[in-house]
């Protein structure tokens, strides 16, 4: 006799579970190092993935809009080139909202019945303020690639940002200003809306907490349109007389009031908020905007094929860079539904979990749907928007998941 027993015969019952337990292991393997992270139990769209983009292409703003567009172009062409979201591509539904706050809430409703869960936008904090109630509302999720007032902060559900809030670059400027050793009289002149004022508010504050010897002698507000006093302006900084003054205010106002400053001979040192940095001021004003130090979210690119492939694409020179953000925030909207489905409540998970090295930089999103800051300073030199050493990025600490326990 052996020394080992027989093997007794397989049961066909036996053989099943045997096989049973073979497939799930499998599937557990499939599913501990799937490279999409988690499975979807949602239906997945079968013919193409739909990303609703609400952007002005007319009006005051449509510069920046048809750059955020551009930038969301190109993304979808990686995207799909890359094979698509889960190997669906992807498409971008626009609605010209032309900055508009009473027709991007109608588009808004529009989105909402055609069943998309996402929408880039909008471009100025107004309009995305207007959007974000509908966006808690109807359960769907916004996230803009530009608007930066801290207001959008108290929306922490489904608000996301790309870019990072205004307390932030108010202060910025305030450092940037206060630290000329020349400027003590400043004069600001800014937008009475959520943008304008929640600038205002992190530039004073700043100034108060950190340089008592800078004096705001005059503190304008204008409003968002296109009539603008700027002989009441003029007058104003004739009597006041500042060595620099601020001008958080649309293209276009910022273009009168230089001329109009031109006219009358006088020569502060200029400065301007995001709004302010783009083609049309040195265009308009011509060789008197020489020297303009204009503050922006960060638009130094970290992939330098980017801008070949923009001026491939566009046939023409990429002259201002806020596609990049247009960018990036297709790309983590693509990877958050990759990662977690095309419901607005996957995108949230997806986007909550978010780390991703983009154009702009490292975007991570904070508990309440901000990424966090990091600036650019820039002066017209010769036309051209050019970059200043000076850079400030503010860390803050990570508080993991807490976005997500606030839903």
């Amino acid at each position: 006799m052996s020394g080992h027993h027989e093997k007794p015969p397989q049961t066909k019952a036996a053989k099943y579970i045997t096989i049973g337990i073979i497939v799930l292991t499998i599937l557990m393997f499939i599913i501990a190092f799937h490279p999409f992270g988690t499975i979807i139990t949602s239906d997945f769209p079968e013919n193409e993935v739909v990303v609703a983009v609400s952007l002005p292409f007319e009006g005051e703003m449509a510069e920046f809009g048809v750059e955020y567009m551009r930038g969301i172009e190109l993304a979808i062409e990686d995207i799909n080139n890359a094979g698509g979201i889960r190997g669906v591509p992807v498409r971008a539904e626009y609605y010209d909202n032309k900055g508009n706050v009473t027709l991007a809430k109608e588009q808004f409703k529009e989105i909402k019945e055609q069943g998309i869960p996402v929408v880039i936008g909008a471009l100025t904090s107004t309009v995305t303020l207007a959007l974000a109630p509908y966006a808690e509302s109807y359960e769907i999720v916004l996230i803009s690639p530009s608007a930066t007032s801290a207001g959008l902060s108290a929306y922490g559900n489904y608000v996301y940002r790309t870019v990072s809030s205004d307390i932030y670059l108010g202060a910025g400027m305030a450092k940037i200003i206060g630290g000329r050793n020349d400027t003590q009289n400043v004069m600001m002149i800014y937008l009475n809306t959520s943008y304008g004022k929640s600038l205002r508010y992190a530039f004073l504050n700043e100034v108060e907490t950190s340089y008592p010897d800078m004096h705001i002698v005059s503190c304008i507000g204008v409003p968002d349109s296109d009539t603008l006093n700027a002989g009441a302006i003029i007058a104003e900084m004739k009597k006041t007389q500042p060595q620099s003054v601020l001008l958080i205010v649309n293209p276009s106002q910022c273009v009168e009031i230089m001329k109009a400053a031109e006219a009358e001979g006088l020569h502060p040192a200029w400065f301007g908020s995001d709004m302010v940095t783009n083609r049309q001021v040195p265009l308009e004003v011509g060789a008197y905007s020489e020297g303009l130090i204009g503050f922006s979210q960060s638009r130094r690119i970290s992939d330098p094929s980017y801008e070949e492939h923009y001026v491939e694409k566009f046939h023409e020179a990429l002259m201002v860079r806020d596609s990049i953000y247009g960018h990036d925030t297709m790309i983590v909207v693509s990877q958050a539904i990759e990662n977690s489905g095309y419901t607005a409540d996957g995108i949230r998970e997806g986007l909550d979990n978010i780390r991703h090295v983009g154009l702009t930089g490292t975007i991570v999103f904070d508990e309440k749907g901000d990424a966090y800051p990091s600036y650019d300073v820039m002066r017209l030199e010769n036309g051209e928007w050019v970059d200043l050493a000076w850079k400030e990025v503010i860390t803050f600490e990570k508080k993991a998941s807490s976005h997500a326990s606030s839903h």
